[in-house]
């Protein structure tokens, strides 16, 4: 009976580890209303992981995503980046403001005519363990916080 009650317990673990999380935050469109339209400023970086054994692993055309900082995209930030978990879809007026981009071969990427604003950069880094049955990566990220004319440099790793 008792090992029963102990899988019975891991189980229920597993699932509600695997449910996708329900947003709480809603799209409130004043918070965008600052990152609309084109801007002066640029952000440019390098994306990369910590490997165990000290070794460090370059972000080669990997996808990088730069979204403004809003209560929405924070509760995103947190739940999906920091805690790993599934999120329902984002609402489609929030993805209006994201925009994506691919490293090159020394993981280097760079967003341009961006609006003075706070900005979360997220790089989804593949592991040089991945293949193509099994595909693994990690998330790297970052927070920027750009002034109008002003050009960022930052690394985006974990």
């Amino acid at each position: 009976m008792r090992r029963w009650i102990v899988l019975l317990l891991v189980a229920f673990s597993l699932i509600s580890c695997a449910r996708t999380y329900d947003r709480e935050a809603t799209f409130i469109q004043e918070e965008y209303a600052s990152y609309e339209g084109k801007g002066t400023a640029q952000v440019c970086g390098q994306a990369y992981l910590h490997l165990d054994g000290g070794n460090q692993h370059v972000a080669s055309d990997n996808n990088v995503l730069l979204a403004p900082v809003t209560s929405y995209t924070e509760e995103a930030f947190n739940v999906k980046v920091l805690r790993g978990r599934n999120l329902v879809d984002p609402d489609p007026q929030a993805m209006k403001f994201e925009q994506h981009t691919k490293t090159d071969d020394e993981g280097r990427f760079c967003f341009a005519d961006l609006p003075a604003g706070d900005y979360y950069i997220v790089a989804d880094i593949v592991l040089p363990t991945s293949t193509k049955e099994h595909h693994r990566s990690e998330l790297a990220h970052a927070k920027a916080s750009l002034k109008a004319e002003e050009n960022v440099y930052i690394l985006v790793t974990r």
